[in-house]
Protein backbone atom coordinates (compact mmCIF):
# COMPACT_ATOMS: atom_id res chain seq x y z
CA UNK A 1 0.00 0.00 0.00
CA UNK A 2 1.16 3.74 -0.77
CA UNK A 3 -0.48 6.78 0.57
CA UNK A 4 -0.47 10.42 0.74
CA UNK A 5 2.58 9.60 3.79
CA UNK A 6 4.86 8.03 0.60
CA UNK A 7 6.74 9.82 -1.54
CA UNK A 8 5.82 10.86 -5.47
CA UNK A 9 8.62 8.19 -6.22
CA UNK A 10 7.34 5.51 -4.28
CA UNK A 11 3.70 6.40 -5.75
CA UNK A 12 5.14 6.08 -9.14
CA UNK A 13 6.85 3.11 -8.50
CA UNK A 14 3.92 1.29 -7.33
CA UNK A 15 1.90 2.05 -10.05
CA UNK A 16 -1.34 2.05 -8.08
CA UNK A 17 -4.82 1.44 -10.30
CA UNK A 18 -7.08 1.92 -7.23
CA UNK A 19 -7.18 4.74 -4.64
CA UNK A 20 -9.28 5.06 -1.24
CA UNK A 21 -10.80 8.23 -0.07
CA UNK A 22 -12.73 8.45 3.09
CA UNK A 23 -14.91 11.19 3.43
CA UNK A 24 -15.94 12.26 7.22
CA UNK A 25 -17.29 15.49 8.58
CA UNK A 26 -16.71 17.83 11.30
CA UNK A 27 -19.77 17.89 13.85
CA UNK A 28 -21.26 17.70 17.11
CA UNK A 29 -21.23 14.32 18.41
CA UNK A 30 -23.16 14.71 21.61
CA UNK A 31 -20.70 15.84 24.97
CA UNK A 32 -18.90 12.00 24.95
CA UNK A 33 -17.79 11.95 21.57
CA UNK A 34 -15.26 14.47 19.51
CA UNK A 35 -16.78 16.29 16.53
CA UNK A 36 -14.07 14.35 14.05
CA UNK A 37 -15.83 11.15 15.21
CA UNK A 38 -17.19 10.44 11.83
CA UNK A 39 -13.15 11.84 9.89
CA UNK A 40 -11.72 8.70 12.53
CA UNK A 41 -14.35 6.30 11.70
CA UNK A 42 -13.95 6.36 8.02
CA UNK A 43 -9.95 6.85 7.62
CA UNK A 44 -9.54 3.97 10.04
CA UNK A 45 -11.87 1.93 8.21
CA UNK A 46 -10.49 3.12 4.84
CA UNK A 47 -6.68 2.89 6.08
CA UNK A 48 -7.28 -0.69 6.40
CA UNK A 49 -9.28 -1.51 3.45
CA UNK A 50 -6.54 0.11 1.62
CA UNK A 51 -3.90 -1.89 3.18
CA UNK A 52 -6.03 -5.32 2.54
CA UNK A 53 -6.59 -4.31 -1.27
CA UNK A 54 -2.76 -2.98 -1.73
CA UNK A 55 -4.39 0.81 -2.84
CA UNK A 56 -3.19 4.17 -2.63
CA UNK A 57 -4.81 5.54 0.15
CA UNK A 58 -5.40 9.20 0.17
CA UNK A 59 -6.03 11.86 3.14
CA UNK A 60 -8.73 11.80 4.57
CA UNK A 61 -11.91 14.46 3.76
CA UNK A 62 -12.36 15.91 7.50
CA UNK A 63 -15.54 17.87 5.91
CA UNK A 64 -18.63 17.14 4.25
CA UNK A 65 -22.03 18.47 4.91
CA UNK A 66 -23.84 18.65 7.94
CA UNK A 67 -27.06 20.66 7.66
CA UNK A 68 -28.54 18.54 10.34
CA UNK A 69 -26.17 20.30 13.10
CA UNK A 70 -26.17 24.06 12.15
CA UNK A 71 -25.00 26.24 14.28
CA UNK A 72 -23.68 24.49 17.06
CA UNK A 73 -20.15 24.77 18.11
CA UNK A 74 -17.91 22.42 16.30
CA UNK A 75 -19.92 21.85 13.26
CA UNK A 76 -18.87 22.52 10.13
CA UNK A 77 -20.69 21.94 6.56
CA UNK A 78 -20.19 22.09 3.41
CA UNK A 79 -22.45 23.18 0.72
CA UNK A 80 -23.51 20.13 -1.53
CA UNK A 81 -22.17 22.04 -4.85
CA UNK A 82 -18.54 22.58 -2.93
CA UNK A 83 -18.25 19.01 -2.15
CA UNK A 84 -19.42 17.63 -5.61
CA UNK A 85 -16.57 19.56 -6.74
CA UNK A 86 -13.95 19.08 -4.60
CA UNK A 87 -14.60 15.06 -5.35
CA UNK A 88 -14.41 15.64 -8.46
CA UNK A 89 -11.69 17.56 -8.71
CA UNK A 90 -10.13 14.85 -6.96
CA UNK A 91 -11.49 12.36 -9.29
CA UNK A 92 -9.85 14.58 -12.38
CA UNK A 93 -6.46 14.63 -10.56
CA UNK A 94 -6.13 10.67 -10.02
CA UNK A 95 -7.26 10.43 -13.96
CA UNK A 96 -4.79 12.43 -15.09
CA UNK A 97 -2.45 10.40 -13.28
CA UNK A 98 -3.39 6.82 -14.32
CA UNK A 99 -5.22 5.75 -12.26
CA UNK A 100 -8.76 4.97 -12.95
CA UNK A 101 -10.71 3.68 -10.20
CA UNK A 102 -11.83 5.12 -6.98
CA UNK A 103 -13.47 4.26 -3.89
CA UNK A 104 -14.98 6.64 -1.41
CA UNK A 105 -15.85 5.20 2.15
CA UNK A 106 -17.99 7.62 3.36
CA UNK A 107 -17.91 7.51 7.41
CA UNK A 108 -20.93 10.22 7.78
CA UNK A 109 -24.43 9.60 7.20
CA UNK A 110 -25.74 12.93 6.20
CA UNK A 111 -24.29 12.86 3.10
CA UNK A 112 -27.18 12.42 1.09
CA UNK A 113 -25.58 14.38 -2.16
CA UNK A 114 -23.21 11.11 -2.59
CA UNK A 115 -25.55 8.78 -4.45
CA UNK A 116 -26.14 11.55 -7.15
CA UNK A 117 -22.91 12.89 -7.36
CA UNK A 118 -21.23 9.38 -7.69
CA UNK A 119 -23.78 8.58 -10.49
CA UNK A 120 -23.08 11.65 -12.15
CA UNK A 121 -18.97 11.30 -12.02
CA UNK A 122 -19.28 7.81 -13.34
CA UNK A 123 -21.75 9.36 -15.96
CA UNK A 124 -19.11 12.13 -16.98
CA UNK A 125 -16.15 10.15 -16.67
CA UNK A 126 -16.85 7.33 -18.64
CA UNK A 127 -13.14 5.80 -17.99
CA UNK A 128 -12.97 6.60 -14.64
CA UNK A 129 -14.96 3.66 -12.13
CA UNK A 130 -15.53 5.20 -9.27
CA UNK A 131 -17.54 3.50 -6.08
CA UNK A 132 -19.50 4.50 -2.88
CA UNK A 133 -18.61 2.58 0.28
CA UNK A 134 -21.49 4.20 2.32
CA UNK A 135 -20.78 2.38 5.88
CA UNK A 136 -24.87 3.08 6.49
CA UNK A 137 -25.27 0.75 3.72
CA UNK A 138 -24.18 -2.15 6.28
CA UNK A 139 -26.00 -1.53 9.57
CA UNK A 140 -28.97 -4.34 7.69
CA UNK A 141 -26.33 -6.39 7.75
CA UNK A 142 -27.16 -9.31 10.23
CA UNK A 143 -23.37 -9.72 10.82
CA UNK A 144 -23.64 -6.53 12.63
CA UNK A 145 -27.00 -7.24 14.05
CA UNK A 146 -25.19 -10.15 15.77
CA UNK A 147 -23.07 -7.63 17.81
CA UNK A 148 -24.92 -4.53 18.31
CA UNK A 149 -28.15 -4.29 20.86
CA UNK A 150 -29.33 -1.41 19.89
CA UNK A 151 -31.65 -1.35 16.44
CA UNK A 152 -31.35 2.14 16.25
CA UNK A 153 -27.87 3.53 15.39
CA UNK A 154 -27.88 6.97 14.14
CA UNK A 155 -25.59 9.37 15.50
CA UNK A 156 -22.77 9.19 18.85
CA UNK A 157 -24.66 5.62 18.95
CA UNK A 158 -23.58 2.40 20.24
CA UNK A 159 -21.70 2.00 16.73
CA UNK A 160 -19.73 4.98 16.63
CA UNK A 161 -19.08 5.15 20.14
CA UNK A 162 -17.80 1.75 19.78
CA UNK A 163 -15.45 2.48 16.84
CA UNK A 164 -14.33 5.46 18.64
CA UNK A 165 -13.46 3.24 21.89
CA UNK A 166 -11.13 1.17 19.35
CA UNK A 167 -9.43 3.70 17.73
CA UNK A 168 -9.18 6.92 19.91
CA UNK A 169 -10.63 5.43 23.39
CA UNK A 170 -8.63 8.58 25.51
CA UNK A 171 -11.63 10.84 23.25
CA UNK A 172 -14.21 9.27 25.11
CA UNK A 173 -16.02 10.98 27.87
CA UNK A 174 -17.24 8.54 30.01
CA UNK A 175 -19.49 10.32 32.19
CA UNK A 176 -20.93 12.73 29.42
CA UNK A 177 -22.47 9.36 27.97
CA UNK A 178 -26.21 9.59 27.57
CA UNK A 179 -28.87 7.54 25.45
CA UNK A 180 -31.69 9.42 23.01
CA UNK A 181 -33.90 7.45 20.67
CA UNK A 182 -36.36 9.30 18.87
CA UNK A 183 -39.21 8.08 18.09
CA UNK A 184 -39.19 9.25 14.71
CA UNK A 185 -37.38 7.66 11.56
CA UNK A 186 -33.63 8.98 10.09
CA UNK A 187 -35.57 10.69 7.13
CA UNK A 188 -37.07 13.34 9.12
CA UNK A 189 -33.52 14.86 9.28
CA UNK A 190 -34.63 16.35 6.00
CA UNK A 191 -37.27 18.67 7.53
CA UNK A 192 -35.38 19.80 10.69
CA UNK A 193 -32.20 19.75 12.95
CA UNK A 194 -31.39 16.36 14.97
CA UNK A 195 -32.00 18.81 18.54
CA UNK A 196 -35.74 18.81 17.37
CA UNK A 197 -35.65 15.27 18.22
CA UNK A 198 -32.77 14.82 20.58
CA UNK A 199 -31.73 17.76 22.64
CA UNK A 200 -28.68 16.15 23.31
CA UNK A 201 -27.34 15.54 19.38
CA UNK A 202 -27.14 12.07 20.61
CA UNK A 203 -29.36 9.33 18.44
CA UNK A 204 -29.31 5.77 20.11
CA UNK A 205 -27.73 4.07 23.00
CA UNK A 206 -23.95 4.71 23.44
CA UNK A 207 -23.72 3.59 26.87
CA UNK A 208 -24.13 -0.23 25.56
CA UNK A 209 -20.84 0.38 23.39
CA UNK A 210 -17.54 -1.68 24.40
CA UNK A 211 -14.09 -1.88 22.56
CA UNK A 212 -14.88 -5.51 21.78
CA UNK A 213 -18.01 -4.49 20.10
CA UNK A 214 -15.44 -1.87 18.26
CA UNK A 215 -13.11 -4.69 17.29
CA UNK A 216 -16.31 -6.65 16.19
CA UNK A 217 -17.97 -3.89 14.09
CA UNK A 218 -14.61 -2.60 12.66
CA UNK A 219 -13.43 -6.51 11.16
CA UNK A 220 -17.18 -6.64 9.55
CA UNK A 221 -17.15 -3.32 7.90
CA UNK A 222 -14.25 -3.26 6.40
CA UNK A 223 -14.46 -7.26 5.17
CA UNK A 224 -18.23 -5.70 3.57
CA UNK A 225 -16.09 -2.69 2.11
CA UNK A 226 -13.70 -4.86 0.62
CA UNK A 227 -16.30 -6.96 -0.76
CA UNK A 228 -18.37 -4.53 -2.29
CA UNK A 229 -15.76 -2.72 -4.17
CA UNK A 230 -14.65 -6.28 -5.36
CA UNK A 231 -17.88 -7.29 -6.79
CA UNK A 232 -18.36 -3.69 -8.35
CA UNK A 233 -15.03 -3.35 -10.01
CA UNK A 234 -15.72 -6.82 -11.20
CA UNK A 235 -19.10 -6.74 -12.69
CA UNK A 236 -17.62 -3.49 -14.45
CA UNK A 237 -15.02 -5.37 -15.71
CA UNK A 238 -17.39 -8.25 -17.41
CA UNK A 239 -19.39 -5.29 -18.56
CA UNK A 240 -16.92 -4.35 -20.70
CA UNK A 241 -15.82 -7.76 -21.92
CA UNK A 242 -19.00 -7.83 -23.06
CA UNK A 243 -19.58 -4.64 -24.50
CA UNK A 244 -16.23 -4.72 -26.43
Amino acid sequence: MVSFNSTAKEIREKKPTLAILAIGSTEQHGSHLPTACDTIIGFGIAEEVAKRMDAYLLPAMPYSTCHEHDGKMGSFTLRSETLYRVVEDITVALRNQGIFELAIVIGHGGIFISNPMVRELNAKYTDMKIVKVDLVQFFTSSKLHGVLECKNNLHACEYETSLIYKFREDLVHKDEIVDCVPDVPRDYLNYAPIFRYSPSGVWGMPSLATKEKGEAIFEIMVNMSVDYINDVLKIEKEREFFDE
